[in-house]
């Protein structure tokens, strides 16, 4: 499934936030979003799910505007995953995951045992079978952000929007997070997800955005940043990347100097 955005630009007030902004992102594909606090990542998240409209340009799905599709229908090909929150309410894990399949139903119509199967198997996937009917307050930090995945899983959208989904988790659940979604990406799912850390964008993306005084001012592979220039220049901070050899697979690291 691809999603494109062309041309996008939002203001809030006269403030510019996102200025000519332009990219796609494919089936099987990863795609980062970096960029200091305030650069308009969240932003253009809001705009390529809706819940903003922009200025200027459009975004679109499959090659259809999804300013001609009904809030249902963008909800069956694209979800959004937030940030790591405590939950306010004690739902069990499933029933938690069941919400996901809200687009699949009518006004009034309660999840059936179709829905609640699909729900299941979304648990299942992520090897958090275990967890459904533990309630959400129990679970860890990176847990939850699971459920929340499996919930986005449940829905059956190909497109998955993530903001900063490892913000507030330790490494082993951030690890844990961006193994999960390398591996839907390789089962052939759109990923796109901020991200405050340089490391987590060029170890497991496909592709990079960094968003600057409301521009794009880098799009292309994490290998185009490897020699540290425009990375250095982004934090105002000399950085040195290299990659490591793990053994398995190299890693990139991003080191201040």
């Amino acid at each position: 499934m691809r999603i494109e955005a062309a041309s996008i630009s939002f203001s809030y007030g006269k403030r510019r936030i996102l200025d000519d902004i332009s990219f796609s992102a494919d089936s099987g594909s990863m795609t980062a979003l970096l960029g200091r606090n305030g650069s308009g990542k969240t932003t253009l998240l809001r705009i390529l799910l809706g819940f903003l409209q922009p200025g200027k340009g459009q975004v679109s799905i499959d090659g259809t505007s999804i300013l001609r599709m009904k809030e249902r229908e963008r909800a069956q090909r694209i979800a959004y995953i937030p940030q790591a929150t405590v939950p306010v309410y004690p739902y069990r894990a499933l029933d938690a995951v069941l919400m996901g399949r809200s687009p699949a139903l009518s006004l009034f119509e309660r999840p059936g045992a179709d829905d609640e199967r699909k729900a299941a198997r979304a648990l299942e996937r992520l090897g958090i079978g275990h967890l459904g009917n533990r309630t959400v307050d129990t679970l860890s930090g990176g847990e939850r952000q699971l459920v929340m995945i499996a919930r986005a899983l449940a829905q059956e959208a190909g497109i998955l929007l993530l903001d900063e989904p490892t913000s507030s988790l330790d490494y082993s659940n951030q690890l844990l997070v961006m193994e999960t979604l390398t591996a839907l990406r390789d089962d052939g799912y759109t990923i796109l997800f901020s991200t405050h850390s340089p490391e987590q964008a060029l170890m497991d993306s496909t592709a990079v955005i960094i968003l600057s005084g409301g521009k794009a001012a880098f799009h292309g592979s994490a290998e185009e940043l490897m020699d540290g220039r425009i990375l250095s220049d982004l934090y105002s901070r000399q950085l040195f990347i290299t990659r490591v050899d793990t053994g398995k697979s190299g890693r990139i690291v991003c080191i201040p100097e």
